[in-house]
């Protein structure tokens, strides 16, 4: 089974245990229908997010020695937790995509390298925006 694992930056404290290393898989047809079927419907129509979190629920395999992952616990996460869990799902979504389509894995390392290359390149354009330093702080004449 293709899985990604990761490590989440706050994690979920449980029965006085903190979770933070996590495992997710892709999302399966399967997840879908038991959803549905687990769910209350009315609140599966009107709510996409709540929807996605249920199904994100069933792609974990376990976060720490927490497994099953109830949806309730994911309700109680860190959006912090929730972004990098996200991450790995667009991982997993490139790996996926580079078994029909092998250019497609290299397109996806060439754009995660283009979004990182950004970050140097205003770095260069202006060496103290990356060291925190404010206009203030560098005027000569405000010694106050």
């Amino acid at each position: 089974m293709i899985t990604e694992k990761g490590t989440l930056p706050i994690g979920i404290e449980k029965d006085g245990k903190w979770h933070r290393d996590f495992e997710i898989r892709p999302r399966l047809v399967k997840d879908t229908m038991e959803v549905a079927r687990e769910q209350d419907m009315q609140r599966l129509e009107g709510d996409d997010i709540f929807f996605s979190l249920c199904l994100t629920a069933k792609q974990i395999i376990r976060i720490g020695d927490i497994s099953p992952l109830p949806v309730d616990l994911l309700l109680e996460m860190y959006d912090l937790d929730i972004a990098e869990i996200n991450i790995a799902k667009e991982k997993l979504a490139a790996r996926l995509q580079s078994f029909h389509d092998p250019d497609a894995a290299g397109a996806q390392e060439g754009a995660l390298a283009v979004s990182g290359s950004a970050d140097t390149a205003d770095e260069k354009a202006d060496p103290g925006a990356s060291q925190g330093e404010s206009p203030v702080g560098s005027d000569p004449g405000n010694a106050g």
